[in-house]
């Protein structure tokens, strides 16, 4: 039995007060005190609101008693890593917020025949996928280390339960002797901290928003990862990307953590006309959201020309299958011509464009003449943005 644990106090001390300032915040904390027992004193989550937290549970590791720690027994001293055999929390964003996280850290200690190697890794999805660590440091004796985790910062839905599970295993002893570690020697932990921030975020995750028309029609296709009180959508068309108007209203699923798909006809539309279109997501409560403006020009009839992204913030491809040597001007609404840089795409078909300068937001008129005289004079509205 290690009988130096307590000097991790020191330990922490020293890394409290040493490191560098730190730019995020604890999302869950838990520190053990207490008696030496099993099941484990003082097993207590400590999480910020917006979030709940589980204690610390073992899966065929098995607990032993030990004062102001979370000791546990029965490890894998085996060089493979037993999926069965771990140590596990959870945290879960409650609804109404999300999770950013950004680090894991604790204390960790193994007794003189603990397994010294370590994994960590989390999912979101029970574990049917998972990220590893892979490189976490070795389990050490007395007086133990702390090991943080700084894995990439990634975000966590509302109701998404973000699960960690660590460990211990192999066969080299902690206190590096000659002799195989054994199954029955300990590994301890403390101090175990979720670090990142927890946020309220947009009541929906809008994945995708599109338009196409058919059939002197615009159809607005449009997807959800998830929405929490989502009451619905306004559709919402606008001439000039300025002005918009409601044209319809598509039911919302409340409360959902599942993708949902959604779609709208907009008929009636006359040809050769550039619409705008935007949604704004109605909460239950009243509250709104717009999402970005999309544009769909109506069909004319003969040629097919692209432009996209439209509304753009300066850069934008045209594609026309029909355009042989095209003569490419910009107008901003004063009928003044802007500098622009054009590049031709390498298959011919497409040719990128680029506002030179710091366009000012507003509706321009791209005209594009066919010089080989094989396509007429063409107009298109190309709405810039910030």
């Amino acid at each position: 039995m290690i009988r130096n644990f307590y000097a991790k106090q020191l330990l922490l001390l020293i890394f409290i007060f040493c490191a560098p300032s730190l730019t995020f915040g604890q999302i869950y904390l838990n520190t053990f005190t207490g008696a030496s027992a099993c099941p484990t004193p003082g097993n207590v989550a400590t999480a910020i609101p917006g979030v709940t937290g589980t204690e610390l549970t073992r899966n065929t590791i098995t607990c032993t008693a030990f004062s102001n720690a979370f000791n546990s027994t029965t490890l894998n001293n085996t060089a493979t890593i037993n999926n069965n055999s771990y140590i596990e929390f959870s945290v879960t964003a409650d609804a109404g917020f999300q999770l950013n996280v950004t680090s894991l850290t604790f204390f960790r200690q193994g007794s003189a025949s603990a397994p010294n190697q370590l994994e960590i890794r989390y999912s979101t999805d029970g574990f049917a996928t998972s990220t590893a660590w892979g490189a976490a440091p070795l389990t050490v004796t007395s007086p133990g280390a702390t090991t943080n985790w700084d894995f990439d910062d990634f975000t966590v839905a509302s109701g998404v339960k973000l699960t960690f599970r660590i460990y211990p295993y192999g066969p080299q002893r902690a206190d590096l002797s000659a002799n195989t570690a054994s199954t029955g020697a300990s590994f301890r932990m403390d101090n175990v901290t979720l670090n990142g921030t927890v946020i309220s975020p947009m009541p929906v995750k809008l994945s995708s928003f599109k338009g196409s028309c058919e059939n002197n029609s615009v159809l607005l296709k449009w997807e959800t990862t998830w929405e929490d009180q989502n009451e619905g959508f306004e559709v919402q068309k606008s001439v000039d990307a300025i002005n918009f108007h409601k044209v319809g209203y598509v039911a919302g699923n409340s409360t959902t953590l599942l993708k949902s798909s959604y779609e709208f006809s907009d008929t009636g539309i006359k040809s050769e006309q550039t619409f705008y279109y935007r949604l704004k997501q109605i909460d239950l409560d009243g509250s709104y959201e717009y999402s970005r403006i999309i544009a769909v020009k109506s069909d004319s009839g003969d040629e097919k020309l692209f432009v996209y992204p439209n509304p753009t913030t300066g850069t934008f491809e045209i594609k026309s299958l029909e355009l042989k040597n095209p003569e490419i001007r910009l107008y901003n609404h004063l009928g003044k011509e802007v500098p622009i840089k054009i590049s031709k795409s390498e298959n011919m078909d497409s040719y990128q464009i680029i506002i030179k300068g710091n366009p000012t937001p507003g509706i321009f008129e791209l005209k594009i003449n066919d010089t080989n005289g094989d396509s007429k004079p063409r107009s298109v509205k190309v709405s810039v943005i910030e």
